[in-house]
């Protein structure tokens, strides 16, 4: 089994990962512990990645300043994606009170599962975009790819952080 390399989808989860909000890189709503971790964690990894690219993806430094505001537009486009069932951590209630309407119910569920691919659909058009995008502003260092070795010798381990030690359910 070959060593997992990082490139730069790695450099554009980190980068939509440390976003304001909470809705892309793994958060989990209901641990705001764990979620301080994982994100020190992106934005540890977004700072190694951009050093390592030799990119900046903030402020003032960006490259291309009139293609980053596309780029920057497609990310807040790809965060602001959501379904009718967004923000619920538990649906099972939903589920069978949708399911004892009978039809209508079955109707519902049909067009959330039409959401839902159509919304898989276009995050992958706006990862597309991002990626061609980040190519551009890289140029001829768009190919390269890290290990986690080279992570870790640039100051950052790339495991994320585990929910062992942080309480997942707060009261």
């Amino acid at each position: 089994m070959s060593e997992r390399s990082y490139g730069r989808r790695d450099l554009i989860d980190a980068f939509l990962a440390t976003r304001e909000g909470e809705r892309y890189g793994g958060y989990r709503p209901e641990s705001s512990a764990y979620n301080a971790a994982l994100r020190a964690h992106h934005e540890a990894m977004l700072g190694v990645l951009q050093r390592l690219f030799e990119v900046s993806l903030t402020g003032e430094a960006a490259p291309d300043r009139v293609l980053f505001m596309l780029f920057q537009s497609t990310a807040r486009s790809l965060l602001a994606l959501t379904t009718p069932w967004s923000g619920f951590l538990e649906a099972g209630l939903l589920h069978r009170r949708l399911e004892a309407t009978g039809d209508p119910g079955a109707r519902v569920m049909a067009a959330s599962d039409r959401i839902w691919s159509r919304n898989d659909e276009s995050r992958e058009d706006h990862l597309l975009i991002l990626d061609e995008l980040l190519t551009v502003f890289l140029g001829d260092r768009a190919g390269r790819t890290f290990t986690a070795a080279d992570l870790i010798a640039a100051g950052t381990d790339p495991t994320p952080p585990g929910t062992a030690g942080h309480p997942l359910y707060e009261d």
